[in-house]
């Protein structure tokens, strides 16, 4: 049962739709009626803020620099998308200044306390919030925000590509940063998106290729927990919104519903 659980997805490189993603999940499990909690810990390039279309007074920046508590920074959508439960959102600055200065205007000391701060505002969510399910969003590759997130995390969900490149560079950053971080007692898996060969008027095209998985897994060391087409009106849309609440019946809100089952049951 995935109940007071925390979620990290990331990827080896951007591109790979883990956004659009953990989007939907987080709104389909508040569907469900839980309370969820979505933050963007993609730091370096965060994008829910435009994805929601949301200015809010405060973000996680804000929270970091120890200039807000995470119930101010923290946005209720719930009523706007149209579910059961609740979806709280913590947005991260798009602002230049703002991300650079989380780049590299800070010395190792700063850069702890914001850790420590962060920490003590997931306990907060869990504690004084009743979060059934944290979901961070990390920024792609090996960076210092990107592990300390995973780190903060009981599961990790690696969304890739199926191209040669995601492949490589998967399997390395799992040498590199995902055995060590199991041995603490995270569990990680992969999650395949933008399969090629997909078309919404062809079904039989949307199965899995299962031999093809079969290697990977054996490549990586990990499990595929689902495999999700590229649907070009989806992938390709000016504005991406919430597919999995919007179009329930289009063939990718279906894929994100086992995707949402297949990761209850591993955890």
């Amino acid at each position: 049962m995935l109940q007071g659980k925390t979620l990290a997805f990331h990827s080896y490189k951007g591109g790979t739709g883990k956004t659009t993603l953990i989007s939907n999940l987080a709104a389909l499990y508040a569907k469900d009626g839980k309370t969820i909690c979505l933050l963007d810990f993609d730091l370096y390039a965060p994008s829910l803020s435009t994805y929601f279309r949301k200015t809010p007074t405060y973000y996680l920046n804000d929270l970091l620099k120890g200039d807000a508590d995470i119930s101010d920074v923290l946005v209720d959508v719930s009523s706007e998308i149209g579910v059961d439960g609740k979806l709280l959102i913590g947005f991260s600055s798009p602002s230049k200044e703002d991300i650079n200065e989380i780049e590299i205007k800070h010395e190792l000391k700063w850069q702890l306390a914001a850790m420590r701060r962060f920490l003590a505002a997931k306990n907060q969510l869990f504690e004084e919030k009743n979060i059934d399910y944290l979901l961070l969003d990390t920024s792609p590759g090996i960076r210092y925000w990107s592990i300390n997130t995973l780190a903060a995390a009981d599961s990790l969900f690696l969304v890739m590509k199926v191209s040669d490149m995601d492949i490589e560079g998967t399997k390395r950053m799992i040498k590199d940063i995902y055995d060590s971080l199991t041995r603490f007692g995270s569990k990680y898996f992969l999650i395949l998106n933008k399969v090629p060969g997909a078309s919404p008027s062809l079904d039989t095209r949307l199965e899995p290729d299962n031999a093809a998985i079969v290697d990977l897994e054996k490549e990586t060391g990990s499990k595929v927990v689902a495999s999700i087409p590229c649907f070009c009106d989806v992938n390709f849309n000016r504005h991406e919104f919430l597919s999995a609440i919007k179009q329930p019946d289009h063939l990718f809100s279906k894929k994100l519903i086992g995707l949402a089952e297949a990761i209850k049951n591993e955890i």
